[in-house]
């Protein structure tokens, strides 16, 4: 697929474009749109090229032009066309059934989007309780969410940009600046509270770790402690919960491992493990610990193979009352829930599939014991769904959270950095 690489130069220099991409793409107006999706600058330039090619203007009619007569750009440069999606898009979800709230991390919009436990759209958007949004409120590329019922606080991650954990007041409210922020490690995804440890922990993709800091820590504060190492069984961590009640932490793997390394403030080197930056894909995984462990430890038990249905599993959520794990399978649209003690290639004990359940790329999911229902937030239609907790099969969903009209698609924008277009198929690709 020839991706027709251009020397682009986005902040207030130049702008070089090889003939080659020009001259491949059908529709010239389509450059804008590439531009825009670059990140335009306040002006740009059209230059010759390094090789001594002729001008990029000329491949937009102007054959004659010199660089002496181009004038530079400026104001405020309407696209010919976009592609975005106007509503918020779920990701993490969070249920406190004390102060009857759930709320959820938005990664299109940039916000968190809080709700009345009991609320349902039908075939309505479902109006929010609050919506926090803006630039003062530090919230980006937002990923795992908890609700601390005891302090009505919210506590949110920011994933692959901001490097923050954000907490917010539960009646925060439009651009309103976090309670305090933690500085936490690059691609921090899912977040976990232990009332008993009076701690938070964080699962970290890059670094397969899960980092731990006391629950009231901001600025730039050390971890506590963290679970880390080739023994671990982490690899790519996403969803995480903590079981109080038994004293036990369970962290959903992609199966993605990078390998180990340490940085010696030149660089990175190898951890001196076996083949420490070799890394691996291995098959998807449920990893249990102690509530207590540090270091490079074993997992107390292990949930992977084939009769687990394990695929792209996201966030997690435990029921301590019956000894039920649920896990946001989001590869293949279902919940999947598992005895707490499971281990090895285990079935689950209740699956949720179908075209009924509305299950449309799962990301979150939460266990209201309170009120015997389970919670799902979908990545791929706009809505978060409420089940009956002991649901399985092809059933439809109670009730159903909706943050555009029904129906309404999504271009599936997470954190989009780079687009680029395939010429033989008339295509633009976004990766996320």
């Amino acid at each position: 697929m020839p991706y027709y690489a251009s020397r682009l130069l986005c902040r207030g220099y130049k702008v070089y474009w090889l003939k080659p991409m020009i001259a491949r793409l059908k529709h010239r107006r389509l450059l804008w749109l590439l531009l825009l999706a670059g990140g335009v600058p306040a002006w740009f330039q059209f230059g010759r090229g390094t090789s001594g090619q002729e001008s990029a203007l000329d491949w937009f009619g102007v054959a004659n032009a010199q660089e002496s007569d181009v004038t530079p750009m400026g104001g405020d440069i309407i696209p010919l066309r976009q592609v975005t999606d106007p509503y918020p898009v779920f990701n993490g979800i969070a249920v406190d059934p004390v102060n009857n709230l759930v709320a959820m991390t938005d990664v299109n919009r940039k916000s968190i989007v809080s709700y009345d436990r009991s609320a349902s759209a039908g075939a309505r958007i479902t109006p929010p309780r609050r919506q926090v949004f803006g630039p003062l409120t530090n919230i980006g590329f937002v990923a795992g969410i908890y609700a601390d019922s005891e302090h009505k606080e919210i506590l949110a991650v920011n994933n692959d940009i901001e490097d923050t954990m954000v907490v917010l007041r539960y009646d925060a409210q439009g651009n309103a600046s976090p309670a305090r922020i933690l500085s936490i490690p690059h691609q921090a995804w899912g977040i976990a509270l232990s009332r008993s440890h009076d701690q938070i922990a964080i699962t970290v993709e890059l670094q397969q770790a899960v980092v731990f800091y006391k629950r009231d820590a901001q600025s730039v504060t050390p971890p506590l402690r963290n679970i880390r190492g080739p023994n671990t069984g982490l690899a790519d961590p996403h969803g995480i919960v903590w079981d109080d009640a038994h004293n036990e932490i369970a962290v959903a793997n992609h199966g993605n491992f990078r390998g180990l390394v340490r940085d010696t403030g030149a660089g990175c080197a190898p951890t001196g493990t076996a083949d420490p930056e070799g890394g691996a894909v291995l098959p998807p995984s449920i990893t249990f610990y102690s509530g207590d462990a540090h270091g490079d430890q074993k997992p107390l038990r292990s949930i992977q193979g084939i009769r687990s249905q394990l695929d792209f599993p996201m966030g997690l959520g435990v029921d301590a009352d019956h000894n039920e794990l649920a896990v946001a399978n989001n590869g293949d649209n279902s919940v999947l829930v598992f005895s707490r003690t499971a281990s090895g290639d285990a079935a689950p004990i209740r699956v949720i599939r179908g075209d009924k359940t509305g299950i449309n790329r799962p990301m979150g999911v939460a266990i209201d014991i309170m009120h015997n229902e389970l919670w799902v937030s979908n990545f791929m239609d706009h809505t978060a769904l409420v089940f009956e907790r002991s649901d399985k099969g092809n059933v439809a969903p109670k009730r159903v959270i909706r943050t555009a009209p029904p129906g309404t698609p999504t271009p599936g924008f997470g954190n989009p950095q780079t687009v680029a277009y395939d010429s033989t198929r008339d295509q633009i690709l976004v990766p996320n």
